[in-house]
């Protein structure tokens, strides 16, 4: 079976999209919260002066969202180049 690698890596920046979006959203509402969250999975017991670093503004949120699609798009696209060329027979 071949994989288009094209439409694949669409469907992949475009569900990196969605996910930055709710995540930005979540961000948005429940700063304090989503903070302590990110500290927590990083297994820090703060992030303490880095704190100021996060927040959710325009610019940060449009280009955290090209970043992510892109880059989704490009490591989606480059599986399903190697994953085409290992079932080449």
């Amino acid at each position: 079976m071949k994989l288009d690698s094209h439409k694949l890596g669409l469907a992949g920046a475009i569900a990196s999209a969605i996910f930055w979006t709710a995540c930005s959203i979540i961000m948005a509402m429940w700063p304090a919260k989503s903070i302590e969250l990110t500290a927590d999975m990083f297994h820090l017991s703060s992030f303490g002066t880095l704190t100021d670093f996060f927040g959710v503004n325009a610019a940060n949120y449009v280009s955290g969202l090209i970043q992510h699609a892109v880059y989704t798009y490009l490591y989606v696209y480059l599986f399903a180049y190697a994953y085409n060329r290992m079932n080449k027979k």
